[in-house]
């Protein structure tokens, strides 16, 4: 073989060479490209699941302040019922007391004698 001859043909070579890492070359920045994309998008969505995060934190704590409130407004019906039950109980035994001292006997009960 000439000199000519294997010159040419490790310039082939070298060519076809060439030709591969530019294609490997595009193809590597078509990725980068697209990975660029990809976490572009996540992070736009990290965003979002932020403020979503956030916007469910304020409204459970707006929740948790709402039932506290609840929580005391109910222990004072509570309260005020079990007061309003002894004094009705109160009054029912004053009133069963003044009837037998009176001979009277309430609605639906015979007459004691």
């Amino acid at each position: 073989m000439s000199e000519m001859e294997e010159l040419r043909r490790r310039l082939e070579a070298l060519e076809a060479r060439v030709d591969e890492v530019v294609e490997q070359q595009a193809a590597t920045r078509h990725l980068a490209v697209n990975s660029d994309r990809d976490v572009a998008a996540l992070q736009e969505q990290r965003r979002a699941d932020m403020q979503l995060m956030q916007a469910l934190r304020q409204t459970q704590l707006e929740h948790s302040k709402t039932l506290a409130e609840h929580s005391k407004l109910l222990g004072a019906l509570v309260s005020g019922q079990v007061a309003m039950m002894e004094q009705l109980e109160s009054l029912t035994t004053h009133v069963g007391a003044i009837t037998n001292h009176l001979g009277i006997a309430p609605p639906g009960q015979s007459p004691k004698g």
